[in-house]
């Protein structure tokens, strides 16, 4: 009985710990998702530019440049959706946490083998012009880091949701 009351108590505390991140949780998923829709727009409209921008982190084969830059876009937009509207919170915040990874290695190479290129990240005006690689790596952490919140949180809320179903 004991037992049983000091694990209701440590229940209601774990409840009140997540509904008091809920709110900040659900900003972080929305600034993120809006992000990450915008981003896609011009990705979408233009997959020639951004097959141009993915070709001058000199990373892949020019044979598959192509298949990046046709799914990449649209792997954003739906991502981006999932986590606004809180559909799929775990997996779309996976995504999008897998796509920052892969985000940051290119911008990091590209900037440690000094390369001055356009990262293709929200504008592709001019694929072949350059930008603040440092700027854009800073922001990638800062939003990976905001993923790996909002991944948490909703592991977290689906362990409770399974523990009291």
């Amino acid at each position: 009985m004991l037992q049983e009351n000091i694990n209701n108590e440590n229940n209601k505390t774990l409840k009140t710990k997540i509904f008091r991140y809920k709110y900040f949780i659900f900003i972080l998923r929305l600034i993120i998702g809006v992000i990450f829709i915008y981003a896609s727009f011009g990705k979408i409209i233009a997959p020639n530019d951004f097959a141009i921008a993915i070709k001058n982190y000199d990373m892949l084969p020019y044979s598959l440049i192509n298949i990046p830059a046709i799914i990449i876009p649209y792997l954003e937009f739906f991502a981006g959706i999932f986590l606004i509207f809180g559909k799929f919170k775990i997996g779309s915040s996976f995504l999008i946490g897998l796509m920052l990874i892969f985000f940051l290695i290119g911008l990091i190479q590209a900037y440690a083998r000094g390369l001055d290129i356009n990262c293709g990240c929200f504008s592709l005006d001019n694929p072949n012009s350059s930008s603040d690689i440092l700027l854009r790596i800073f922001e990638d952490i800062l939003m990976l880091i905001a993923i790996i919140l909002i991944f948490l949180y909703s592991y977290k809320e689906k362990l409770l949701a399974q523990k009291n179903g």
